[in-house]
């Protein structure tokens, strides 16, 4: 008996866009067929759009980062986004400073091999102060990784956009649209039951709200 899986392949997610306009399935991606390399396409560029959203499956927490030889903090080309954090801490003024307070950005090293962590204050990749780095980064996985439901949602809005260019159909427009939306909702609340987030312990701003009246809270 063959093993069911509940994770989609490419091939699966490029037949399944195929037979959104009425197109023949493919059996594999390497066939050289137009439709079906311009939906590979499509898929791809829909999925790095919907996971720079930042999912809970894609996106690494508190990662902490130190300098290579070249004083530079070095990321792999496959992060969509970073930011320097200090979870849950009030503003201190010790020494290093708290990452929170570092002005980041990204920047494509010269031989293309990784991202640079970007000094936006002082204009330079070559960091002299901190050591090292805490930061969230929201990164572009492989398709198949993805959670099912977020799979769903990502090659139903692929199908939407391809349909628009290869159709251009009013009815297969709003049918796959509607499509979208329910997929949508359902990887959102996929991805709110995975992440377990409590707004109470997850937001400072709550917290200082609910916790205001409380002599004790100093946290």
């Amino acid at each position: 008996m063959a093993v069911l899986s509940a994770h989609m392949t490419t091939l699966q997610a490029v037949n399944q866009m195929l037979r959104s306009i009425g197109e023949t399935p493919v059996s594999s991606l390497a066939t050289g067929q137009p439709d079906s390399a311009q939906a590979e396409q499509v898929l791809e560029e829909v999925s790095r759009r919907i996971q720079a959203q930042g999912w809970h499956c894609n996106t690494r927490r508190s990662v902490s980062l130190g300098k290579n030889s070249s004083n530079q903090f070095a990321v792999g080309i496959n992060v969509l986004s970073i930011d320097s954090v200090n979870p849950d801490s009030p503003r201190r003024t010790s020494t290093p400073n708290p990452s929170s307070y570092f002005n980041v950005g990204l920047r494509r090293a010269a031989d293309d091999s990784k991202y640079l962590l970007y000094d936006v204050d002082n204009d330079t990749e070559v960091w002299t102060d901190p050591e090292t780095m805490t930061v969230d980064m929201i990164e572009y996985l492989p398709f198949e990784t993805l959670t099912p439901m977020l799979q769903i949602y990502i090659y139903k809005s692929a199908a939407h956009e391809y349909q628009k260019s290869a159709v251009s159909s009013q009815t297969l427009y709003q049918f796959t649209l509607e499509d979208v939306q329910e997929a949508q909702i359902n990887a959102i609340q996929e991805d709110t039951a995975n992440e377990d987030r409590n707004i109470f312990r997850n937001s400072r701003a709550a917290r200082e709200v609910t916790y205001r009246y409380n002599p004790i809270y100093n946290t």
